[in-house]
């Protein structure tokens, strides 16, 4: 891939990623002054505006619906990406899979949390390769798609932006999309967005703060 074409497609995703940052850190700071309530000084943690998820339908690797059921009762960090990306995808699912093990040196933590990683390129990403691809990072990670229309009906409300670019010759394309980490809670309610770049202890560290703050 000609070197012009990679650097425009960084400099889109990380334009996407700011965008993604500036959206957490005005929720952040919405919050009223005389409203008597501490802002909690966790970066990404969207509060107290939580931002409840409205209905959706996808399917995981297993061919099983992934929609808003699946979202309750438990912690779920989601990525948005494609199998085929050459650098941030990788790389994140990598720190994904380093934040659950960090999470399993506390059971009460890692019981009831979930990872799943959203492709916004299902023409290429069918569940079967996406069970293959999500299970090289971890076996128990969800591997989720679905059309555009289903996927819109989650992306929108969200922010995460995704843009398929033009073909190569040899029928091959980039996907630009938001490179941030979501975190929504047992509530399905969106409460945290980590920005890129990521580092596995201090997610891990900031979810468990979250997680205090919002079981009280």
């Amino acid at each position: 891939m000609p070197l012009l074409s990679r650097s425009k497609a960084t400099i889109v995703i990380l334009l996407v990623a700011v965008v993604a940052g500036l959206i957490g850190v005005q929720a952040y700071l919405q919050i009223p002054r005389g409203s008597g309530q501490a802002r909690p000084d966790i970066p990404g943690l969207l509060w107290p505006q939580t931002k409840a998820i409205t209905p959706f339908s996808l399917v995981d690797q297993h061919g099983q619906p992934f929609d808003l059921e699946r979202l309750k009762g438990r912690w779920t960090f989601l990525f948005f990406g494609y199998s085929h990306c050459p650098d941030i995808c990788p790389v994140t699912l990598t720190v994904m899979n380093s934040v659950d093990q960090l999470l399993h040196d506390s059971p009460s933590e890692s019981h009831d949390t979930q990872f799943a990683f959203v492709s916004v390129d299902p023409a290429r990403d069918t569940p079967e390769h996406l069970a293959a691809y999500v299970g090289y990072f971890n076996k128990d990670f969800l591997g989720v798609t679905g059309d555009d229309d289903e996927l819109n009906q989650l992306t929108r409300q969200l922010g995460i932006l995704y843009i398929r670019n033009k073909p190569e010759p040899d029928g091959s394309y980039l996907v630009d999309h938001t490179a941030s980490i979501l975190l929504t809670d047992p509530d399905a309610r969106l409460v945290a967005l980590f920005s890129a770049p990521h580092d596995a202890r201090v997610i891990a560290d900031r979810f468990r703060q979250i997680r205090q703050l919002v079981e009280g």
